[in-house]
C-alpha cells in the first residue's frame, strides 16, 4: 500500500509539473499572441516625431522579446524533461509535448522575424518622414524668401539701393549653400525610389514639386538682382548729375564774378586765375559726355523717360552758359589788364612830363661858360628823349581811343 501511494504520489507529481509547464506555455502563448498585434499593427506613424515615438515603443518591445528568450528556454528545458521515451510513467504522450516544443519554438521566432520586420518598416518610415520633414523645411525656407523676393523695395536712393544689393548678394551666398543641401535631400529621396519604397509616388511627386519651387526661386532671384541693378544705374546716374550740377555752380560763381582788379597786377592775377578754371571748364566736357552715354545704359523706360532726358538737357544748358560767361569773362579781364597797363604806361608818361616840366620852369640861366655848356648839353638830351616819349604817348592815345570803342560798344 505505501508503495502504491508513493507511485501515486509520483505520478500526481508528474501531473502537477507538467500542467504548470504547459500553463506556462499558455501564458507565453498568450504574452506572444499580444506582441504579435502590436508587430502586425500597421501604423508607422504619420510624422517625423510619430515615427521617432513609435521606433522608442518598438526598441521596449524589443527589449521584452529578448527577455523572454530564457524564460522560453527554461519553459521548453522543462518540457523536454516530460518528452523523453525511456520507460516509466508519462503523463502525456512525448509527442505532443515535443509539439507544444516546437510550437512555442516557432511562434518564437516568428515573433523574432516580426519584430525585425516592423523595425525594418518604422526605419523606411523614419527615412520616409525625415525626408518629408526636410523638404517641408526647404519649402518654408522658399517661400520666405519668395516674400522677400516679391516687395516693391528697391531703395530710394543709392546707398539705399547699394545696401539692398548688398543684401541679395548675401541671399545668393545662401542660396547656393542651400542648394547643396537640397540636392542632397532630393539625392537621399531619390534612393528610396530606387529602392521601391512604399513612399515612392509620393516622394516623386514631392521632389518634383520642390524642384518646381526652386526654379521659379531662381528666377524671381534673378529679377529682382536685375531691377536692384537697374536701380542702382539710375541713382548712380542721378547722382552723377548732382555732381555735375555742383560743379557748375561753383563755376557759374566764378565766371559770373565782375571783380577784374584794381591795377595792373591784381588783373593779371585774375586773368591766370581764370586760365586754370578755362581750361578745367574744358577737361570737364568728357564727363558730362559719359554722363550721356552713362543714360544710354539705362532701362528704355528709364533712358527715354522725361526725367532723364530734361536732366541732361538742363546740364548742356548750364555748360553752355558756363562756357558762354567764360569767354565774356575772360575778355572782360583782357580789356581791364589792357586799361590798366594804358592808364600805367599814361601816369609814367605823365610822370616825365611833370618832372621835365619842373625842371624847364626851374632852369636859371647860368653865368658861366661851363655851367652854360652842362644845360646845353641837358637841352641837347632832351629833345630825343621828348622824340622817344611821343611815341609811347601816341601808343597810349591809342591804346585809349581802343578802350573807349570798347566801353561804347
Amino acid at each position: 500500500l505505501l508503495e502504491l501511494l508513493k507511485a501515486r504520489r509520483h505520478r500526481l507529481e508528474l501531473n502537477l509539473g507538467l500542467q504548470r509547464v504547459f500553463q506556462e506555455m499558455l501564458y507565453i502563448m498568450d504574452w506572444m499572441d499580444e506582441m504579435k498585434m502590436l508587430l502586425l499593427s500597421q501604423d508607422y506613424g504619420k510624422h517625423l516625431l510619430g515615427v521617432e515615438d513609435l521606433l522608442q515603443k518598438h526598441a521596449l518591445v524589443e527589449a521584452d522579446i529578448s527577455i523572454q528568450a530564457d524564460r522560453v528556454r527554461n519553459v521548453n528545458s522543462n518540457a523536454q524533461k516530460f518528452a523523453s521515451d525511456t520507460d516509466g510513467y508519462k503523463p502525456c504522450d512525448p509527442q505532443v509535448i515535443r509539439d507544444r516544443v516546437a510550437h512555442m519554438e516557432f511562434c518564437y521566432q516568428e515573433l523574432n522575424q516580426l519584430a525585425a520586420e516592423r523595425r525594418a518598416r518604422l526605419e523606411e518610415s523614419r527615412r520616409l518622414w525625415k525626408f518629408f520633414w526636410e523638404m517641408a523645411e526647404e519649402e518654408g525656407w522658399i517661400r520666405e524668401k519668395e516674400q522677400i523676393l516679391s516687395l516693391e523695395d528697391h531703395g530710394k536712393d543709392l546707398t539705399g539701393t547699394v545696401r539692398l544689393l548688398s543684401q541679395h548678394k548675401a541671399f545668393e551666398d545662401e542660396m547656393s549653400g542651400r542648394a547643396a543641401h537640397l540636392q542632397q535631400t532630393i539625392r537621399q529621396g531619390q534612393q528610396l525610389v530606387d529602392e521601391n519604397h512604399f513612399g515612392a509616388e509620393k516622394i516623386k511627386e514631392r521632389i518634383q514639386d520642390i524642384q518646381d519651387q526652386w526654379a521659379a526661386l531662381e528666377r524671381l532671384s534673378a529679377v529682382r538682382k536685375t531691377r536692384l541693378q537697374e536701380a542702382c544705374n539710375l541713382h548712380q546716374f542721378q547722382a552723377d548729375a548732382d555732381d555735375i550740377d555742383t560743379w557748375m555752380l561753383d563755376v557759374l560763381r566764378i565766371v559770373s564774378s565782375v571783380d577784374v582788379g584794381h591795377d595792373e597786377f591784381s588783373a593779371q592775377a585774375l586773368v591766370k586765375k581764370h586760365k586754370d578754371v578755362a581750361e578745367e571748364i574744358g577737361s570737364y566736357r568728357p564727363v558730362i559726355e559719359a554722363l550721356h552715354e552713362q543714360a544710354q545704359t539705362l532701362p528704355p523706360q528709364e533712358a527715354g523717360s522725361q526725367e532723364v532726358r530734361a536732366r541732361l538737357a538742363g546740364i548742356e544748358e548750364r555748360y553752355q552758359e558756363v562756357a558762354e560767361l567764360t569767354r565774356h569773362r575772360k575778355q572782360a579781364l583782357q580789356d581791364a589788364l589792357a586799361l590798366y597797363k594804358m592808364l600805367s604806361e599814361a601816369s609814367a608818361c605823365e610822370l616825365w612830363v611833370d618832372e621835365k616840366e619842373q625842371w624847364l620852369n626851374g632852369m636859371d640861366i647860368p653865368d658861366k661858360l661851363e655851367d652854360l655848356e652842362v644845360v646845353q648839353h641837358r637841352f641837347e638830351s632832351l629833345e630825343p628823349e621828348m622824340n622817344s616819349q611821343a611815341s609811347r604817348v601816341a601808343v597810349v592815345n591809342q591804346v585809349a581811343r581802343q578802350q573807349q570803342a570798347v566801353l561804347f560798344f
